[in-house]
C-alpha cells in the first residue's frame, strides 16, 4: 500500500500501526530513520517528523478532537514538521465489496451503517469526499490519492486518482477486474457480483468512490509531480520473477514499463526467462471478457465457445505464424507462450500485450491451445445459472480441441498439461500438478443445458410459450377442482336424504314395537285373570271329572 510513496519515505518517519515486514522495509530508503508505535498512545508531540504514516485510524480520544478521523488527522499533523507529509491508509466506508455483501447491519465490523450507526468498535470509516474535506479543513490541501485492488491487505494493483480521468484511453476498470479474480463460493450470497460490477462502475466514474480503501499523501506544501496512472504488482511469484508494472503518461500516449523488483537475482531459472517487455498501452477490452459475457448470457455452448476460441487462434496465427493454418505440432516462437486470450486486446486490429515469458525453446501450438483454454475457462466467473451441476474441464477440452482442429488423444493432452505444470511450478516456486486427473476433477460453473444458436428472441418466445402452457394447466386444474366440489356437494345431499329415510324407518319400527308390546301385555293380563278360577269349576266347565 505504501509503494506509490516510496520516494517520499526518507528522513525521519513516524509509523503508526502494524510494523512492515522485512521485505517491504527493505525497499524503503536506507537512510530513513523510522520510529514505530502500534497505536500512538501517549506518544509525545514534542518530536517532529518529515512524514507520519498512519495505517488506519486511531481510537477516539476524550480530547475534543471529535470523530476518530478528525482526531487522527489532528494528532498526526501535530507531529509533522513544516511542509511535512501525512500518509494515511484507511478502508472506504462505501466499498463496493461491502455494498455487495449487504453489510448494512448494526454491529457489523469493517463496514458502517449508511444510516450513520457506528461499527461495533465505535469507529466510522471515511468516504472519499469526507476524507478530502477533513484533510482540506486542516490545511492539507495538496493531496495525492491511490486506490488499491482487490483490497489493502495484499493489493495487486493500485490506481492513481489521475488515472481515473482515463487519459489516452486508460481503463482503470480493467485493473480492478483483473485484481478481483474469480469470485469465491463465499460470495454466492452477495447482492451482486463485484467483479462484473467494476466495469460499469468505472464507466460511470465511480471507481474512486467505491474503491476498497484509500492511500493518501497530504501536505500543506506542494507535492512533487507524478505522471504515474497506476501500478500493477501482480500475484506472488518466485523472487527472481517478481516485477513491477507502471502505467505512466508519455505525451499523448501511455507507457507501460516493467522492471524487476529484485535486479540482483538471476534473470533466468531452469531455462525460463521473464522478458519484462515495455510497450505502449493498447486501449480496449480483453478477449477473455468476451467469453465471460457469452457464458454469463448463454451458459455452456460448445459451438459458441469454439467460435470464440477460433478468433483467438486466428490472431495467434497472424502474429506468430504469418497467417498459416496451425495444428497441434505447429512450432511458434518461444515468446508466444503468453499469447493467451486474456492478453489479446479486442478491436479491429487485435493486439497481444504483456508477452513476458520465454521458455528458451520453440513452443508448439498444441501447448498454447491447451494453456489458453484452461486459463480462460477456469478464470471465467458467473456462467449463466440453470439446472446444470457443472461442466468437467477435461470434458470441455475434449469437446473444444477437435472443433478447433487440435484433436489430441489423452497421452498428447497429458503431455501438454505436464509442460504447463512444469512452467507454473518454475514461476511460482512451488509444485503445481495439473494433469488429466486434475482436469477430470475440476468442475466449471456451467449452468443449464447446452444450446446451439441461442438468442434472446428465441428465449423470449420459449418463455412465453411456457407461461401460456402453465396458464392452461392452471385453468384445467381449477375446472377439475370445481367439478370435484360439485360432485362432493351432491354426495353430501344424497347422504343426508338416506340418513333421513333411515331415521324415519327406525321411528316406524319403534312405533310398531310399542304397539306389539302393548298388545302382548294386554293378552298376558287377560290370561293371568283366567288362572284365578277354582280348579273344580274349571273341571266342570271342561266336562272332566
Amino acid at each position: 500500500m505504501l509503494h506509490p510513496f516510496l520516494p517520499w519515505l526518507t528522513g525521519s518517519l513516524l509509523l503508526v500501526g502494524p510494523r512492515p515486514d522485512a521485505g517491504s522495509r527493505a525497499r524503503w530508503a536506507p537512510t530513513a530513520a523510522v520510529v514505530h508505535t502500534a497505536d500512538g498512545a501517549d506518544f509525545p508531540a514534542s518530536t517532529r517528523f518529515d512524514a507520519v504514516v498512519l495505517l488506519g485510524l486511531l481510537s477516539r480520544r476524550d480530547d475534543g478532537g471529535g470523530c476518530a478521523l478528525d482526531a487522527t488527522i489532528a494528532w498526526a499533523q501535530e507531529r509533522l514538521r513544516t511542509g511535512g507529509r501525512l500518509i494515511l491508509v484507511v478502508d472506504n466506508a462505501l466499498s463496493l465489496h461491502g455494498l455487495a455483501s449487504g453489510s448494512e447491519t448494526a454491529g457489523e465490523r469493517g463496514f458502517p451503517s449508511l444510516e450513520g450507526r457506528p461499527r461495533s468498535d465505535g469507529a466510522r470509516l471515511p468516504t472519499r469526499a469526507g476524507l478530502k474535506r477533513s484533510l482540506g479543513a486542516r490545511g492539507l490541501v495538496h493531496q495525492d490519492w491511490w486506490f488499491p485492488f482487490p483490497d489493502q491487505g495484499r493489493p495487486l494493483s493500485l490506481v492513481a486518482e489521475r488515472g481515473l480521468a482515463r487519459p489516452g484511453g486508460f481503463d482503470p476498470g480493467m485493473l480492478a477486474i483483473g485484481a478481483a479474480g474469480p469470485e469465491p463460493a463465499a460470495c454466492a450470497g452477495a447482492l451482486f457480483s463485484p467483479r462484473r460490477a467494476w466495469g460499469p462502475v468505472a464507466d460511470l466514474g465511480l471507481t474512486g468512490d467505491l474503491a476498497p480503501a484509500f492511500a493518501v499523501a497530504a501536505s500543506e506544501a506542494p507535492l512533487p509531480p507524478d505522471d504515474r496512472l497506476a501500478i500493477h504488482l501482480g500475484l506472488r511469484r518466485r523472487p527472481e520473477f517478481e516485477r513491477l508494472v507502471t502505467f505512466a503518461e508519455a505525451g499523448s500516449r501511455i507507457a507501460v514499463r516493467r522492471a524487476r523488483v529484485n535486479p540482483d537475482l538471476p534473470a533466468a531459472v531452469a531455462g525460463v526467462t521473464n522478458l519484462l517487455p515495455s510497450e505502449t498501452y493498447a486501449p480496449g477490452s480483453l478477449w477473455s471478457a468476451d467469453l465471460e459475457a457469452r457464458l454469463a448470457r448463454e451458459g455452456w455452448c460448445p459451438d459458441a465457445v469454439a467460435a470464440w476460441a477460433g478468433t483467438w487462434l486466428e490472431a495467434v496465427s497472424r502474429c506468430f505464424a504469418a497467417g498459416a493454418r496451425m495444428g497441434p505440432d505447429t512450432l511458434l516462437p518461444a515468446r508466444a507462450l503468453d499469447a493467451i486470450p486474456k492478453n489479446l486486446v479486442s478491436g479491429t486490429n487485435r493486439t497481444f500485450i504483456d508477452l513476458e515469458w520465454d521458455l528458451g525453446v520453440p513452443l508448439d501450438a498444441g501447448h498454447l491451445a491447451v494453456r489458453g483454454l484452461v486459463n480462460a475457462l477456469t478464470d471465467a466467473p458467473d456462467w449463466r445459472p440453470g439446472g446444470g451441476s457443472g461442466l468437467i474441464l477435461l470434458d470441455a477440452l475434449r469437446t473444444l480441441l477437435p472443433r478447433l482442429g487440435y484433436a489430441l488423444d489423452d497421452a498428447q493432452l497429458a503431455d501438454r498439461l505436464a509442460r504447463e505444470s512444469r512452467f507454473q511450478s518454475i514461476v511460482s516456486d512451488r509444485v503445481i500438478e495439473r494433469g488429466l486427473g486434475w482436469a477430470a476433477a475440476t468442475r466449471l460453473p456451467a449452468g443449464g443445458p447446452a444450446r446451439s444458436g441461442a438468442n434472446p428472441r428465441a428465449a423470449l418466445v420459449e418463455a412465453s410459450a411456457e407461461i401460456a402452457r402453465l396458464r392452461e394447466e392452471n385453468a384445467a386444474l381449477r375446472a377439475a377442482r370445481t367439478a370435484d366440489a360439485a360432485a362432493h356437494a351432491d354426495t353430501e345431499r344424497e347422504s343426508a336424504r338416506r340418513t333421513d329415510r333411515v331415521i324415519a324407518y327406525a321411528a316406524e319400527l319403534h312405533r310398531a314395537r310399542d304397539h306389539l308390546q302393548n298388545t302382548l301385555d294386554a293378552r298376558r293380563a287377560s290370561s293371568a285373570y283366567g288362572r284365578r278360577l277354582p280348579l273344580r269349576l274349571l273341571r266342570l266347565l271342561r266336562g272332566t271329572p
